[in-house]
C-alpha cells in the first residue's frame, strides 16, 4: 500500500507531487498484473492541510485528518485484522 504525498504549493517539492504519484500508481498497477492483489494505491489529498510543523511537515492537526481520511480506505480492505 502506498500513500503519494501532496502540497500546498509552499513546498519546492510541489511540482514533483504528481509525478511521484503516477510512478506510484505504474508499480501499483504493474504488481496488480503481476497477480500480486496484496498492493494498493491510495492518494493523499491534500486539500485543506496546513504544513505548519517544522520546515513545511504535516502538523498534528495534518496527522488527524489524514487519520480520518485514510481510515475509510483502510476498513474497505479485506484485511482479516
Amino acid at each position: 500500500m502506498s500513500a503519494a504525498p501532496t502540497s500546498n504549493g509552499n513546498s519546492s517539492r510541489s511540482a514533483e507531487a504528481p509525478a511521484f504519484a503516477d510512478d506510484v500508481q505504474q508499480v501499483v498497477q504493474e504488481r496488480a498484473g503481476a497477480g500480486d492483489s496484496r498492493v494498493r494505491y491510495w492518494f493523499l489529498d491534500g486539500s485543506g492541510l496546513d504544513f505548519q510543523g517544522c520546515d513545511w511537515h504535516y502538523s498534528t492537526n495534518n496527522h488527524r485528518m489524514i487519520a480520518d481520511r485514510f481510515r475509510p480506505f483502510v476498513d474497505s480492505l479485506a484485511l482479516g485484522w
